[in-house]
């Protein structure tokens, strides 16, 4: 069920738009997240999923992944997320979470512009 990838720097992992299944865990080394080549993210701790929205919601891959420098990622292919989760439920609980932290990332990230521009506030 895992592969272990080793990708160089510069080496795109997921492209944008494509269809995909499965997920990635980074293992070691620096990945960065873009969206229409806007950097949104970089990946740098070990343990860290990416790569499983595409499955989650049944669309193409929302965003491209890029090694920034030499990484090592674990790649798991899956036929079902419904079944991958009721298999091994330490899964839904480490995706929760991360889903949760992004989520969390993002709201802040919004508080932040919306406080730098006062055209967004209500006051």
């Amino acid at each position: 069920m895992e592969k272990i990838i080793d990708v160089q720097p510069g080496q795109t992992i997921l492209e944008q738009g494509e269809e995909g299944s499965g997920f990635f865990v980074l293992k070691s080394g620096t990945l960065e997240v873009f969206k229409d080549d806007i950097l949104l993210a970089v990946i740098m701790y070990p343990g860290t999923i990416f790569g499983e929205m595409g499955d989650i919601l049944g669309r193409p891959r929302s965003c491209s992944v890029r090694a920034k420098n030499e990484a090592r990622i674990a790649y798991y292919e899956i036929d079902s997320l419904d079944s991958l989760v009721c298999s091994n439920p330490e899964i839904a609980v480490k995706l929760i979470r991360t889903l949760a932290s992004r989520l969390d990332r993002t709201t802040q990230k919004l508080i932040d512009t919306a406080r730098e521009n006062p055209l967004w506030s209500t006051k």
